[in-house]
């Protein structure tokens, strides 16, 4: 599962996009992809779908840091 940090997520809009640091890609996701409330600066985990337009950030939810 690639983990990421949320670059913006506008709730009012219901979209957002996540970054993954090693390879500097962003993903769009909307707010029914979220298990958990996230914000911007979040490190999450997330699975990567195929869509219409492309990839996107699916089952997103906050990374648990020890």
């Amino acid at each position: 599962m690639p983990t990421g940090q949320i670059l913006f997520y506008l709730p009012d809009r219901d979209f957002g996009y996540v970054r993954v640091p090693d390879t500097r890609e962003e993903f769009y996701f909307r707010g029914k992809h979220c298990r958990t409330p996230v914000r911007a600066g979040d490190r999450v985990r997330f699975r990567l779908r195929e869509g219409k337009q492309g990839y996107y950030a699916d089952e997103i939810e906050r990374d648990q840091i020890a």
